[in-house]
C-alpha cells in the first residue's frame, strides 16, 4: 500500500512554492513561502479521490456555508461539496521543507475522520482535526524544523459522514515564525507514582483531545478535556493506578502554547474538591462530580436499584459520553460506583437499557445483566454489553453492533422489555421523528415491527429517549409510550410527552386523546424512562433535571445536574381524560424529619407565614389543601429575604397554572432560563399540593401528580417566607399546611 502511494507521487509534478509573501529583512517583517493559497480556483497541484472536495477550491458564495470566516483571499478548500455525506482525499504534489513551520488556516468538524496530514518519507508526522467545530478557519501550526530540507507531501482527508461532516482549509504556507497560538503533538512525561494525573479545567475553554501513552502505546480512545487557558474553574482526576511502574506520557494533539492549563497539570494522591457546593442537592442523586444528563440502563437485580446515566467524567459539562453508575436500596439513599461503560475506538456511549436475562437467550448467562445502548461513532447504531458480577463490569459483545441503519441519522436510545405475551424482547427506538419497534428472541438478532409517530404528537424536534410499558386502569391493561423532544417542550426547550393506548405485540396504537401530552409541564424534567425488573410490580420513572437550552451554563461548579425524584407512575382520569400521573414514590415521605403545622388561612387579599423552618437549609416538603371558593385566580409565593421568589399563579377561568421564576434568584447564566412556565390544569373545588424542595429545585405535584412541574432554581438563600395571594380579591382557603424539613 505506501509502495504504491510513493510510486503515484512521484508521478505528479513538484509542487510549486517559489512565491514569497511579505516584506523582506530589512522591513523587519517575516517572509513567507506559500505552499497553496488556491487562489488560482483550481487544484493543479492536487490529486482529486472521491467526491467530497469537488473539482475546484470554492468561494463563500458557492461554498454553501452562510457563516463561514477566516480564509484569506477569495478561494479556500471544502470537503462540502456534496454535502457532509460526501467522502474524499485531496494529495498534493511533493514539496521541500525550507522553513521551520508550516502554518495554515483550518475549520469544519472535529471528526477524527476530518484531517489534514504532513508525510515525510512515508510516515505520517502530523495528523491534525479542526480545532472546535464551526466555519471560523483558524491558524494551526506544525513544527518542521527537524525536517529542513526533506521531501512531504500534504493529504486533505474527509472520511466522515455525520454531522459536521466536512473539512476547511486554507493558505498553506511555510516561515520561520508561528503563527497559530496552538502547538500539536505535545508530549508531557508523568511520574507514575501517584494515583492521579490533575488536569485544571476551565469550561469556556475549547476542548483538546488528550490520550494517555503507556510504555510507548497510545491508548485508545481519548478524552476530551478543556484545559485551563485563561482560569482554572476546577480540577478533574485522571486515574492512573494501574499503571504504576510504567512510562506514561500525556499526549496532547493540540493545545494552547500560552494557556496556562498546560503548566498546571500535576500528579496526586487524593482529589480534593467542594462536594456540598451551594446547588448541590441534598436528597436528589447527583453525580459525584462531572456532568450527567439522561438516565438509562435503570433495572434492578438482587436487592438494588441500578442507575446508569450519561456522565462526563473529565468536565461539568457535556462530553466524553460514558455510562455513570450509581446503586440505592430504596431509590432515595445512593451510592456512586465506578462508571459501567467507556467509550471505546468505536466512538462514545450513549442512552440506553438494561434487562437482567432470565431465560439466558442471549447465551451471555443465566440472569446476566444485558446493557443495550446506542454507540455513536460514524453512525449511531444499537450494541450489548453483558455484565456477569452485577454491573460491577462490563463485557462489550464481539459481534457488535446487532443493530444498524445507515438511512438514519438520529437512530439512537434503545429501551428493551420482554414481551411475556409475544415471547419475545421490544425495543423501542427512537429513529428521528418516530419511533420504531423492533422484536427479537436473543437480543441480538433484530427484526423491525412498526413503526409509530408521523402526523401525532410534537413534532418541535428530534425524537429520543422512547418506553413502552404496560399500566392497569380500571381492571384493564392499557399502554403508555413516552417520548422525549427536544426542542419543541412545551415551554421552549427540553420536555417528554407521552401517548396512551394499546399494543399487541408489534403495533402500538394510540387512544384518541388531545396529545400533546406531557408528563411534567415544567422546563426541567427530561428524557425519563422507568426501571426494567421492578420486584414490585410497581413502574418507577425517573428524568433527568434539566433543559438542553441551559444545562451547560448552570452555575454549578464540580457537578451540573442531577435527577428528578423518582416518581410511580399511574393512569388517572382528571375529570376529562386519562392522564399520567407520576407522583414521588411514597420512600420520599421516610424523608420528613421535623414536621411545622400551620392553622388553616382564608385569604382575600395577602397573607404571608414568615420563617418556615428555623436553620433551613433549602431541603423541605410543603403539603396543603387549597379551596378556591370564589376565588378564580390567587396564588402562593416562596421568598427569602433577598427579595427573591418564586410565584404559582392560579387562573382557574383559562384552567392554568403558572410558575413565575424570573426573580427566583441568579437567572443571567443564560438568556432563556428566567422565564414564566405554563401548565393546563382542571378547575376543580379543591386542589392537593405536594411542593418538594432542595436547594436548586421545586417540583410541584397536584392531585397526586395528576399534574407535575419541575423547576430549577438558584438563589442566593434558602426560601423560607410563604404568602399566600388572592389576586381577584375573592375569599380563598389554605388548608391543613405541613411543611417538613427534609434529610437523608
Amino acid at each position: 500500500m505506501k509502495k504504491n502511494l510513493i510510486i503515484l507521487l512521484c508521478s505528479l509534478p513538484l509542487l510549486s512554492i517559489t512565491t514569497l509573501h511579505g516584506q523582506n529583512k530589512k522591513s523587519g517583517k517575516e517572509a513567507f513561502i506559500v505552499v497553496d493559497d488556491f487562489e488560482s480556483g483550481n487544484f493543479k497541484n492536487w490529486k482529486v479521490e472521491g467526491e467530497a472536495f469537488g473539482n475546484s477550491p470554492v468561494t463563500k458564495e458557492n461554498s454553501g456555508i452562510r457563516d463561514v470566516n477566516g480564509y484569506l483571499g477569495n478561494y479556500f478548500v471544502s470537503s462540502l461539496s456534496e454535502g457532509d455525506d460526501s467522502r474524499g482525499t485531496l494529495t498534493s504534489s511533493p514539496f521541500k521543507i525550507k522553513s521551520n513551520y508550516i502554518n495554515f488556516l483550518i475549520g469544519g468538524g472535529t471528526s477524527p475522520d476530518l484531517y489534514i496530514e504532513l508525510v515525510i518519507d512515508g510516515k505520517t508526522i502530523y495528523k491534525n482535526s479542526p480545532f472546535s467545530e464551526g466555519s471560523q478557519l483558524e491558524w494551526m501550526t506544525w513544527d518542521v524544523s527537524k525536517y529542513l530540507g526533506k521531501q512531504a507531501y500534504l493529504r486533505i482527508v474527509d472520511n466522515d459522514r455525520g454531522k459536521w461532516g466536512h473539512i476547511l482549509i486554507d493558505q498553506i504556507e511555510m516561515g520561520n515564525i508561528p503563527k497559530s497560538d496552538y502547538m500539536v503533538d505535545k508530549r508531557l512525561s508523568i511520574k507514575s507514582d501517584k494515583k492521579y494525573i490533575m488536569l485544571p479545567i476551565e469550561d469556556k475553554a475549547p476542548e483538546v483531545k488528550v490520550f494517555l501513552e503507556i510504555d510507548g502505546i497510545k491508548q485508545i480512545p481519548h478524552s476530551n478535556i478543556r484545559l485551563a487557558q485563561n482560569k482554572i474553574d476546577y480540577w478533574v482526576p485522571l486515574n492512573i493506578e494501574g499503571y504504576k511502574g510504567k512510562d506514561i506520557n500525556l499526549l496532547l494533539p493540540i493545545f494552547k502554547r500560552n494557556g496556562i492549563g498546560y503548566s498546571k497539570i500535576n500528579t496526586s494522591n487524593t482529589f480534593n474538591f467542594k462536594y456540598d457546593e451551594p446547588f448541590r442537592p441534598l436528597y436528589h442523586y447527583s453525580p459525584f462530580f462531572g456532568w450527567t444528563n439522561d438516565p438509562n440502563g435503570m433495572v434492578y437485580k438482587d436487592g438494588e436499584y441500578h442507575l446508569f446515566y450519561q456522565y462526563n467524567p473529565y468536565g461539568s459539562v457535556w462530553g466524553n459520553m460514558t455510562w455513570g453508575h450509581a446503586v440505592s436500596k430504596d431509590l432515595i439513599n445512593w451510592e456512586h460506583k465506578t462508571p459501567g461503560i467507556l467509550p471505546d475506538s468505536e466512538g462514545t456511549i450513549f442512552s440506553g437499557s438494561a434487562v437482567i436475562d432470565k431465560f439466558n437467550t442471549a447465551g451471555f448467562g443465566k440472569d446476566a445483566m444485558v446493557a443495550i445502548y446506542t454507540n455513536d461513532g460514524d453512525r449511531q447504531t444499537q450494541n450489548l454489553a453483558y455484565s456477569l458480577d452485577n454491573g460491577k463490569t462490563f463485557i462489550k459483545y464481539k459481534g457488535n453492533p446487532v443493530l444498524t441503519d445507515p438511512n438514519i441519522v438520529d437512530f439512537r436510545d434503545p429501551k428493551v422489555f420482554w414481551d411475556k405475551d409475544s415471547k419475545q424482547w421490544i425495543m423501542s427506538l427512537a429513529t428521528t421523528q418516530t419511533i420504531t419497534f423492533y422484536g427479537s428472541k436473543n437480543l441480538k438478532n433484530w427484526e423491525k415491527l412498526s413503526e409509530f409517530g408521523e402526523g401525532i404528537g410534537a413534532h418541535g424536534g428530534v425524537w429520543e429517549c422512547p418506553d413502552l410499558f404496560p399500566l392497569t386502569y380500571n381492571g384493564k391493561t392499557k399502554w403508555v409510550l413516552l417520548v422525549s423532544i427536544n426542542p419543541g417542550g412545551p415551554n421552549s426547550g427540553s420536555a417528554t410527552q407521552y401517548f396512551i393506548g394499546d399494543f399487541d405485540g408489534k403495533k402500538f396504537t394510540p387512544d384518541p386523546l388531545p396529545y400533546p401530552l406531557w408528563i411534567d409541564n415544567g422546563r426541567d424534567n427530561y428524557a425519563g424512562v422507568t426501571w426494567n425488573n421492578e420486584p414490585n410490580g410497581k413502574t418507577i420513572f425517573i428524568g433527568w433535571m434539566s433543559n438542553w437550552d441551559y444545562a451547560n451554563q448552570v452555575p454549578s461548579v464540580n457537578f451540573k445536574n442531577a435527577m428528578t425524584l423518582p416518581r410511580e407512575l399511574k393512569l388517572v382520569n382528571n375529570g376529562k381524560h386519562l392522564v399520567l400521573a407520576n407522583p414521588p414514590i411514597e420512600t420520599v415521605k421516610e424523608l420528613r424529619k421535623e414536621t411545622n403545622t400551620y392553622e388553616n388561612v382564608s385569604v382575600n387579599d395577602t397573607y404571608t407565614i414568615k420563617n418556615l423552618l428555623s436553620g433551613n437549609e433549602g431541603a423541605y416538603e410543603i403539603e396543603m389543601d387549597i379551596k378556591p371558593e370564589k376565588s378564580n385566580e390567587f396564588s402562593f409565593i416562596l421568598s427569602n429575604n433577598n427579595n427573591q421568589q418564586v410565584s404559582f399563579i392560579f387562573d382557574l377561568t383559562k384552567e392554568e397554572l403558572s410558575l413565575d421564576r424570573t426573580q427566583s434568584g441568579d437567572t443571567d447564566f443564560a438568556i432563556n432560563f428566567s422565564s414564566v412556565i405554563h401548565s393546563p390544569i382542571v378547575k376543580r373545588n379543591m386542589y392537593k399540593i405536594r411542593l418538594l424542595v432542595d436547594k436548586a429545585s421545586i417540583e410541584l405535584f397536584l392531585n397526586d401528580g395528576e399534574t407535575a412541574v419541575t423547576s430549577l432554581i438558584f438563589p442566593k438563600e434558602s426560601y423560607n417566607n410563604l404568602t399566600f395571594k388572592s389576586l381577584d380579591k375573592q375569599p380563598i382557603q389554605f388548608n391543613n399546611i405541613n411543611i417538613y424539613k427534609l434529610g437523608l
